[in-house]
């Protein structure tokens, strides 16, 4: 199969599609289209100034929109936000978005998922993620599809670094000058964090390397990290004190609203029961990774398969820390955009 000339990203600005499109553009043999609501954007327009970028206006939850976009289009990338559009939307618009590439003609279709933890779970209750659920649903209606027109590939992903310890989890310093991090995995949970910068980087070997990954799923990630492992290595690259400590589920239902939607109202699904509110669902997402034991719970990874795909990638938090310049004095930066006013309003 010949490589794609022009790649179609839909996800509109948000961290992990803006992460892929950088990273795109640094090969000249590719033209990026990406399909944004809002062109004006800080993150859009920084994207536009790339080469080879082009930003196109549109809502990537319609129709007639997606009909044009998917125009002589050669392979694309699909992040849909079940964050703001709420499990039936994301699982309704991920397939009507395969079929819509296969109707355009594309050769390529990637699909940005997360892992059937409740399935894996025997469908508990209290592994029901529905952000992760819609996505892993959509992926088991792409086993079902054939690849002799238009080859499908699944890109699994995790909770990203950049937002919980560049934002969400930001150490404190206390009164002994030790700086604490707080994060509600217990005292021996565990969560496989994803670089953005990597899962970039394993997206654009995808798209080079597409008979590699005919019918297939790449699941990426640094490592299955601790609360004691990140402390560890806050102190081993500032050279400060650090420590863990578990944070009470009850202190974290207390910060996660009960009756807020994370969507914006007008958005696919808004008004729907099934799209949750914020406790709703990240109660259980913190539950899985509290029960996370190392790389053999409800969500693993092959490290092995990405250590022989990018020998160079980051392994460890420690090295992810030192890659981004970790420092004591971090102040929070928020990469997600959900539910943001100024910025596409749908975008993650």
């Amino acid at each position: 199969m010949s490589l794609p000339t022009t790649i179609l990203v839909l996800g509109g600005a948000g961290a992990q599609t803006s992460f892929v499109v950088r990273e795109l553009a640094k090969s000249e043999a590719w033209k990026v289209r990406l399909l944004t609501r809002n062109p004006q954007a800080e993150e859009a327009a920084s994207l536009a100034t790339l080469p080879r970028v082009q930003i196109i206006e549109g809502d990537c939850y319609d129709e007639s929109t997606l009909f044009s976009a998917f125009r002589g289009i050669d392979a694309c990338f699909v992040n849909t936000n079940g964050f703001a559009i709420g499990e039936k939307s994301e699982i309704f618009w991920g397939i009507r978005m395969y079929e819509i590439a296969h109707w355009a003609g594309v050769k390529h279709f990637i699909y940005s998922a997360l892992p059937f933890v409740s399935k894996k779970g025997n469908f508990d209750p209290k592994y029901r993620v529905p952000f992760v659920d819609g996505k892993a649903k959509v992926v088991e209606f792409l086993r079902a599809q054939t690849t002799d027109q238009m080859i499908w590939s699944v890109l699994e992903s995790g909770p990203y670094a950049e937002h919980f310890l560049l934002n969400q989890f930001v150490p404190k310093e206390d009164s002994t000058g030790e700086f604490v991090f707080r994060i509600p995995i217990g005292p021996s949970g565990s969560m496989p964090l994803v670089s953005l910068s990597d899962l970039a980087w394993f997206a654009r070997y995808m798209f080079e390397n597409p008979s590699e990954f005919k019918a297939e799923l790449l699941s990426v990630g640094i490592e299955h990290a601790t609360g004691q492992r990140i402390a560890g290595a806050f102190s081993a690259v500032t050279g400060k004190k650090a420590r863990y400590e578990p944070l009470p589920v009850e202190e974290l239902k207390s910060q996660l609203s009960q009756s807020t939607k994370i969507g914006l109202a007008g958005s696919p699904g808004y008004d729907d029961p099934t799209l949750k509110t914020v406790q709703e669902m990240f109660l259980p997402w913190w539950g899985i990774w509290t029960e996370s034991h190392g790389n053999i719970g409800l969500w693993t990874r092959d490290y092995g398969r990405l250590d022989r795909i990018k020998p160079g990638r980051l392994r460890t938090v420690e090295q992810w820390m030192s890659s981004v310049g970790y420092h004591e004095n971090m102040e929070p930066q928020n990469v997600l955009k959900s539910g943001s006013r100024t910025s596409s309003r749908f975008e993650e």
